[in-house]
């Protein structure tokens, strides 16, 4: 097959793209600077050569999200990336010639909410009433647009990433290296995360089996709280976790509205994709991910 990425210059993008190449794909980047093609969302521009001789899309690109604090501004452009983003490539796969059969789009287990407690959240189940809820439902509903020109649509609702080149591993995983690490809030938030290398065989599964269409979660299929996984995270580095918690307070002064991030947590389920899928994860339990993260 030959597929396009579109936001394909980021950590998964990254990573996608090297994990479609051993499979045989043929994979071009479509980005506004640095890929095989540009586009320009602000101006609705797509190269259409861009769409030639490609059978399938992955659709990534969006503004980091935990990337700046969340002003008035920020929480915007996260919108707009993402929303103008998908409503350009839709405007384009209806209007540009093209033998496109498939896209998969990212998306996020934010849709349900930032905190969503004790609760298991499935793919059925109701988007949160947070910004980032209504960031992800947004991006979903537009996203809902492209299987309107008759292109079997799937949608992956993206979990914590861990990867040694990107993610959230390096970012969690820094202060315990230094002997400053602690909990932040609680610890007993759940955290449903999902290693790099599991997510990429998800999203070569959703291009290759037409059979599987709509949404599913992409998380492993045993979330941590996150007070173990920091224990787990400095036992595999050889240090010491001694330190107090960092209470909530303190961090939604320092961090605003996006504290959510660091204080929320969700317990997401992975059993649709497994079951509709017949997908074995390589990672099930995140000890296992982090002898890989960590080369223990």
């Amino acid at each position: 097959m030959r597929i396009l990425i579109t936001g394909g210059t980021g950590f998964v993008g990254g990573a996608l793209k090297q994990f479609l190449l051993t499979q045989g794909h043929e994979v071009v980047i479509l980005s506004r600077s640095g890929g095989d093609f540009q586009w320009d969302v602000s101006y609705g521009y797509i190269d259409p050569a861009a769409f030639e001789g490609v059978d399938a899309i992955v659709h990534l690109a969006g503004a980091g999200i935990a990337d700046e604090r969340w002003s008035a501004a920020r929480k915007r452009e996260l919108i707009n990336s993402r929303v103008r983003s998908t409503a350009v490539l839709y405007q384009a796969l209806s209007t540009i010639p093209h033998s496109i059969k498939t896209v998969v789009s990212a998306s996020a287990i934010g849709f349900y909410g930032a905190d969503t407690g004790e609760q298991e959240c499935v793919e059925t189940s109701p988007a949160g009433l947070d910004f980032l809820a209504d960031c992800t439902k947004q991006w979903e509903e537009a996203v809902d647009q492209i299987a309107t020109v008759g292109i079997r649509l799937a949608k992956v609702r993206i979990g914590l990433v861990m990867g040694t080149a990107g993610g959230i591993f390096p970012v969690i995983s820094k202060p315990i290296r230094y002997y400053v690490g602690a909990n932040l809030g609680s610890g007993k938030q759940w955290q449903s995360w999902i290693h790099i290398n599991d997510l990429v065989r998800i999203f070569n599964e959703l291009l290759i089996n037409s059979s599987l269409s709509g949404i599913y979660n992409g998380v492993a299929p045993e979330p941590i709280r996150a007070g173990e996984m920091n224990k787990q995270i400095a036992k595999a580095l050889h240090r010491p976790f001694f330190l107090p918690a960092i209470p909530g307070f303190l961090l939604r002064l320092v961090l605003g509205e996006m504290a959510c991030l660091v204080l929320g947590g969700s317990r997401v389920s992975s059993a649709k994709f497994e079951k509709d899928a017949a997908f074995s994860f390589t990672f099930v339990r995140f000890e296992e991910a982090l002898k890989e993260l960590v080369h223990v």
